[in-house]
């Protein structure tokens, strides 16, 4: 069952585009990596055109096979956020 999300105008405008894309890209996907790397790696690939939003993150990843809720996938990138800040102030 796909994670409760409540998406925005846009975030369901662009989700079809999004969901296009999951199977060109389902091989290269991290299945072994951490939670905040498989965040970051959905993040990457598909935010060309602006970034992701966490509930379309948290759908990609569904897509992915990764069943992650919404609060989980925040701690995920909170982490992220986290670790880039203290590799700047390094």
């Amino acid at each position: 069952m796909p994670p409760r999300v409540r998406l925005s105008a846009e975030d369901a405008a662009r989700l079809p585009v999004l969901l296009d894309r999951v199977q060109a890209l389902k091989s290269a996907f991290p299945e072994e990596a951490d939670a905040a790397t498989q965040a970051s790696w959905i993040r990457e690939r598909y935010s060309h055109d602006s970034p992701l939003s966490l509930n379309l993150v948290t759908l990609l990843l569904f897509e992915h096979g990764v069943h992650r809720s919404v609060d989980q996938v925040s701690h995920d990138l909170a982490i992220l956020r986290e670790d880039s800040d203290n590799r700047q102030n390094e």
